[in-house]
């Protein structure tokens, strides 16, 4: 396959990681592999989500994993573009320059990290130069992008417990809709077995049949 890089994105709860594994076990025959992801907030962005969550006034349930909620007017830009320069080290360093890896699979990519930054603060960042636009370029730029989905129900059922529960109708808002205006091809893994799925995705990759 070469110097690949597939990114499977989709809403929590999808398949993703289920299918990454899969993928990766079913390429590993022929080529060298590594399994990757990026989302959230990381680096500088993550350390002062740490530092805010000290303050009450910055409390909040709009990030389920720091518990905070950063103010309306820190959004644009402050928050938006520290978000955006912390994260790409992490996608350097994990897709652009995976060095001794031919295929990198990521279970979570940059697509996966603008829905991340709309679900915790507003959809907004999407329009910004320097940082939703910018980050769209890159991801359909540098990777075969494959939208995992499952129907809300079922993503609810699979994630109830878990802390990002809450934000999954509105993961899933913003999911679909992105997927749909970038075009992307899609993998329905609602129901039916992960092997089932895997050859879905298999044939939306258009990977042939490695040799033995």
């Amino acid at each position: 396959m070469g110097h690949d890089r597939i990114c499977l994105f989709g809403p929590d709860g999808s398949g993703k990681s289920t299918l990454a594994q899969l993928l990766a076990q079913y390429l590993m025959r022929n080529d060298h592999v590594r399994i990757s992801w990026i989302r959230g907030s990381h680096m500088a962005a993550s350390l002062l989500a740490r530092f805010l969550a000290l303050f009450p006034s910055m409390r909040g349930v709009d990030n389920p994993y720091y518990g905070i909620s950063i103010p309306k007017n820190l959004r644009p830009p402050l928050w938006w573009f520290l978000e955006f320069i912390s994260v790409l080290p992490n996608w350097f360093f994990r897709f652009i320059m995976p060095s001794f890896y031919e295929i990198v699979i990521g279970e979570r990519g940059l697509l996966d990290f603008l829905v991340w930054v709309c679900v915790t603060t507003e959809p907004g960042f999407l329009k910004t130069l320097w940082g939703g636009r910018a980050t769209l370029a890159l991801a359909i730029k540098h990777c075969k992008n494959v939208f995992i989905i499952a129907d809300l129900k079922t993503l609810i059922k699979r994630k109830g417990r878990e802390p990002t529960a809450r934000t999954l109708p509105r993961q899933w808002v913003i999911y679909n809709a992105l997927a749909k205006s970038l075009n992307l091809v899609s993998v329905d893994a609602s129901s039916g077995t992960p092997i089932q799925s895997l050859i879905k995705l298999i044939k939306e990759l258009n990977i042939a049949k490695p040799s033995h």
